[in-house]
Parts: structure tokens; C-alpha cells; sequence
């Protein structure tokens, strides 16, 4: 927005007041008419957008009835639920400005907590939490805790529970272990309990390494028929902690050993290549596990997480997101935090020249990031204390096989491969940018700075399944599959 529609917008404000609004078109007080499709959104922030009703017509009828079903807060239209997320998350009214520009055109989507969540007091606009159980019954319980509040306030959660000694293990002298299998079906019932308000469920994945005595029932635990469905866990998802190791003794079919978390002594062995296929089967009739390659993640992580001497784990609900967990080097514990948006690439060649549209958006995502910081409660103090170290975000994408399609490059071409890499440099490169001007105005993260580092965030980018938003975005292939 130039400073001539700024001015526009400011001499509009003093002519229509709101008290003169006609009051036979129903509104929200902060809304006052310019023409019949225009109108002005003013947030509590004082925060200044034009409107444009005729957007909706951009909005497919499904697209319009997930909003409505899911989003829309009492007598809020689509138009007005764009702007209250854009002033909410927004630096200045310019600011404000191009960010509904750009949810209005479908160029982006806030993820579903944003848009639910934003500017109301419903709950907290994060999308991912990532956590992990301590070996004892008091870390348990905490888990429980945690992730009931955390699932309450909107967030889909990611749990490791690859530190438990697994069945039979002894506790004390003479007790021993129930395993992790029971403790994750509570997990299970717990997370079924808690309702998001009436937006939808709580949701969670339990995440285990490929070397832990209890992997063979894990990776059965959402297969409805064979064993004992006392059990099974049906409603989680479940992930696979596959490493380096594993895959050379799958190659070369040797035996593998399972091991206890608490002192590394075997406690059997199985064919690698036989729980590979296991895991495999699993996958192709039930669609889970994910196979997370958690010595790749590790190699990969920032180089600040690396001299902290934080690793990686686990991941999130939909296995886009791999932050650290657990205690750090400073004795307090992480729940990793991640908020998630995603840019729209069937409209790739709308937004792909505009020198602000990435820069805008990571400003957005901090925002977002910082208003989780202020308003989460005590029970979130891990969450919070992570999300302040580390100011993790998710920029991710939907739309690459829509783009695909509309372009005519056939998916298998060596175009396709071209495009990708031309696509997803232009958004990283910018992204990089981005963190390290948002370094330069407001400084550095704290992991980052601790080592010198000139980065805002620790993660920036992040692939979502973006299930809803796309839909949203006039039928968007999600994410980016089928790649």
C-alpha cells in the first residue's frame, strides 16, 4: 500500500466515524462503510485495512464452507476474518495492508490456528508442539499434563518416548517396568478427551527409536486387528526414529539389537531387514509410521544448536517440523514451538517479483511467535522458554502440483526438477534474508546470539500438510505432494 492510499485511509477514518455507520447493514462496530464492496477494518490495536468484499468471489464454495465451519467467530464474514488475522500480526497499518492483500488473493494462508485463533481469546495461534517423556512416573505425569493443555490451546503435539525402559526392565529392586505401550494408550485416551473449543480434536504423535525393545508392538499400535486391543492406540499417529546404523544392517541383513534407553545393554535381537520390511508393511496398509532419518536431522540442524550441544529427537504431528527437546545445557527443559504458514505456488507467478511478499510474511510468523510468548499460560512455561530461545518458524508451501499443472510440466520431466529447485531456492534464499534483517531491527535469537550467530530464527522453513488451508486456497493440491 503507497503512502497516497495511507493518507486515503486516514482521511476516510475521519469522515466515516463509526457512530455514523448506517446501521441498517449488519456489522461489527469496527467495521464502517467506504462504498458498497469496500469497507474499513479497525482492529482493538488501532490498526487500519481496506477491505474488499468482492474477494469472496475468489473463494470456491468449499472453501467458503471450511471457513465457515471452522473459522469464522460470531457474525465475522470471510473479508473480516482475513483482516482481523492481518492487524492482529501485522507491524503498521502498511503492513497490515499487504498481508490481508495477500490472504485475500490466496497468495498465502495462515495454518489453522492463526486463523482460528488470531486476535481472539480462544487460544494460542501454534500449530506444533515437540516434547519428550523422562524415564520415571513423575515424567509421565508431566507429559500428560503438558500435552492436555497444550492440545486444549490448539496445538498438535509430537512426543518422544524413546528415554522409557521398556517391558520388564527392573525398577528398584524387585519391580519392573509395565513398558511404554500402556503409557502411551493413556496418552491415546487423553488426547481424544480434549476438545480445541469447536474447531476440532486434539491431535498427537508418539515418536520411538528403531532400536528400542518395544519397536516391533509400536509400529503395530494403530492396526485395529492382531494383538491385544487393550493395546492399541488407535486415534495417534506414530513415528519411526530410523538411523544410519540401522540402514547399513539392513543392507547387509544382519541381526539387530534392541537396547534398554537407561544403560545400553541388549535386551534381544531381530533380522534388520526383517523389521525394515515390518515397517514397511505397516506403512503401505495403515499409512503409518513416518520414517523420520533422525542422523540426517541431526547433521542438518543450525550450527548455534550444534555448539549448544541440543539434538534432535523427535518431530511434530505431521513429521514437517524437527526441533530440539529436553533439557539443555542450561538445566530447564524445551517443549519446541513451532507457528506455520504457507505460501501458495499455483499462484506462484502473481507473488514471485514482489520484494516485500516473503519479508512481510516472516515478520507475520515472528509476530505470531511473540504473541504466543506473551499470552501463554504458566502451564506452557516450557513451551514458552523454547519459543524464546529459539524462535523457531515454519514457512512452508501447498499448490507445487496445481502449479505443476497449470504450467503443462509433466511431474517425472526434467523441467519439474528445474522448477523445483528454482522455486524453493527464490523462498529460501529470501527467508534466510529475512532472518537476518529481522536480527539486525529487533536482534538475534538467543541460542543464535549466545554464539554470534545474526539469525531471528532457529527454523525457517517447514513442509505442512496444509490439509485445510489448501482447501481454502481454491483447492490447492496440498502441500507438496504428490512429490
Amino acid at each position: 500500500m503507497n503512502k497516497t492510499l495511507s493518507k486515503a485511509i486516514e482521511r476516510a477514518v475521519r469522515e466515516f466515524p463509526i457512530d455514523e455507520v448506517n446501521s441498517n447493514y449488519e456489522k461489527r462496530p469496527n467495521l464502517f462503510s467506504l462504498s458498497k464492496e469496500t469497507e474499513l477494518f479497525q482492529n482493538n490495536k488501532g490498526i487500519i485495512i481496506k477491505i474488499d468484499r468482492s474477494k469472496d468471489e475468489k473463494l470456491t464454495n468449499f472453501g467458503k464452507a471450511t471457513l465457515s465451519d471452522r473459522y469464522l467467530g460470531p457474525n465475522e464474514s470471510y473479508q473480516d476474518l482475513f483482516a482481523r488475522v492481518a492487524s492482529t500480526y501485522a507491524d503498521n497499518n502498511l503492513h497490515a495492508q499487504r498481508l490481508y492483500n495477500y490472504i485475500s488473493n490466496l497468495w498465502f494462508m495462515p495454518a489453522t490456528p492463526v486463523l482460528s485463533n488470531g486476535g481472539t481469546k480462544r487460544g494460542l495461534p501454534i500449530s506444533c508442539f515437540l516434547n519428550e517423556a523422562s524415564d520415571s512416573l513423575s515424567g509421565i505425569l508431566d507429559l500428560w499434563s503438558e500435552n492436555v493443555w497444550l492440545a486444549a490451546k490448539g496445538g498438535g503435539i509430537g512426543s518422544y518416548w524413546g528415554n522409557l525402559r521398556s517391558i520388564g526392565e527392573k525398577i528398584g529392586r524387585v519391580g519392573k517396568t509395565s513398558g511404554i505401550i500402556p503409557f502411551i494408550k493413556v496418552m491415546d485416551s487423553l488426547t481424544m478427551a480434549i476438545s480445541q473449543g469447536s474447531l476440532r480434536r486434539g491431535s498427537a504423535a508418539c515418536y520411538l527409536t528403531i532400536d528400542h525393545p518395544e519397536i516391533e508392538e509400536f509400529i503395530e499400535m494403530r492396526r485395529p486387528t492382531g494383538g491385544d486391543p487393550n493395546r492399541k492406540s488407535l486415534n495417534l499417529h506414530h513415528g519411526v526414529l530410523v538411523t544410519d546404523a540401522f540402514m547399513r544392517a539392513v543392507e547387509t541383513d544382519e541381526q539387530w539389537a534392541l537396547k534398554s534407553p537407561t544403560d545400553d545393554s541388549i535386551q534381544s535381537t531381530i533380522s534388520a531387514r526383517n523389521l525394515w520390511i515390518r515397517l514397511l508393511t505397516a506403512r503401505i496398509e495403515t499409512g503409518e509410521p513416518y520414517i523420520i532419518f533422525i542422523d540426517t536431522v541431526n547433521r542438518l540442524i543450525p550450527q548455534h544448536h550444534k555448539l549448544a550441544g541440543l539434538n534432535v529427537k523427535t518431530s511434530n504431528l505431521c513429521s514437517e517440523i524437527t526441533l530440539p527437546t529436553g533439557i539443555d545445557k542450561e538445566g530447564k527443559d524445551r517443549t519446541a514451538v513451532c507457528c506455520l504458514s504457507s505460501l501458495n505456488l499455483e499462484k506462484y507467478d502473481e507473488w514471485k517479483d514482489d520484494k516485500n511478499f516473503i519479508n512481510d510474511i516472516m515478520r507475520f510468523l515472528d509476530n505470531v511467535l511473540t504473541d504466543f510468548i506473551d499470552r501463554a499460560p504458566e502451564q506452557f512455561k516450557d513451551a514458552k522458554y523454547s519459543a524464546m530461545r529459539e524462535r523457531s518458524v515454519g514457512l512452508g508451501v501447498m499448490g507445487l502440483h496445481s502449479y505443476f499443472q497449470k504450467n503443462m510440466i509433466p511431474l517425472e520431466s526434467v523441467m519439474s526438477k528445474v522448477w523445483n529447485k528454482k522455486i524453493f531456492k527464490n523462498i529460501q534464499e529470501k527467508a534466510d534474508q529475512a532472518s537476518k534483517d529481522l536480527a539486525d531491527e529487533r536482534g538475534a535469537c538467543p541460542d543464535a546470539a549466545e554464539y554470534n550467530f545474526k539469525e531471528r530464527f532457529s527454523n525457517k522453513t517447514a513442509i505442512a500438510p496444509t490439509a485445510s488451508i489448501s482447501i481454502i486456497c481454491g483447492g490447492a493440491s496440498p502441500g507438496v505432494e504428490p512429490v
